[in-house]
């Protein structure tokens, strides 16, 4: 082999390296690209409602219940609120136990266990309430029952008076 013909392959080497080099610059290419969201659907639970039982009031005074328990979410940070009697009818009342007229009651809720609860309308939401939570770990809000003596005086034989309280919460 002479030097020209191993110049010759050396040049043809450095050429079709050169080439190949080329090449991905002259390919075609494209690209598409991707949305990312981090997306929190909107939650809400009511927890920890309990069973209120008011004994034995003292007489002349109003028959007094409450209950604290939980609202929580995430989502969204205000809810509204509904309070109304089990059935059709929104009205707070108890039936009583022997068929006699039913005892109207009020509710009133404070959206803290403690501080002032307002009254409430049978079947009207109580909306703008500040969401406090995303968990039930703790109680965060309180309703009370109060029934005055002028409905439930004198009707002491025609208890035990029952009801169900339905309470609704849904996000804003």
């Amino acid at each position: 082999m002479n030097i020209h013909t191993s110049k010759l392959i050396f040049l043809i080497v450095v050429i079709s390296m050169a080439m190949s080099a080329a090449i991905p610059a002259l390919s075609a290419t494209d690209q598409e690209s991707s949305a990312i969201t981090l997306q929190f659907n909107e939650n809400i639970i009511i927890d920890n409602v309990d069973p209120v039982t008011i004994s034995d009031p003292t007489p002349g005074d109003f028959a007094l219940g409450t209950d604290s328990f939980c609202v929580a979410g995430t989502g969204f940070s205000t809810f509204g609120i509904t309070f109304a009697n089990a059935g059709t009818d929104p009205s707070f009342f108890l039936i009583s136990s022997n068929g006699t007229s039913p005892i109207m009651y009020d509710v009133l809720f404070s959206n803290s266990t403690g501080g002032i609860a307002t009254p409430v309308t049978a079947g009207v939401p109580r909306q703008g309430l500040m969401l406090q939570a995303s968990d039930c770990a703790n109680n965060n809000a309180r309703f009370d029952i109060a029934i005055p003596f002028s409905d439930w005086g004198g009707r002491e034989s025609d208890g035990p008076f029952t009801g169900t309280l339905v309470i609704t919460v849904e996000s804003e």
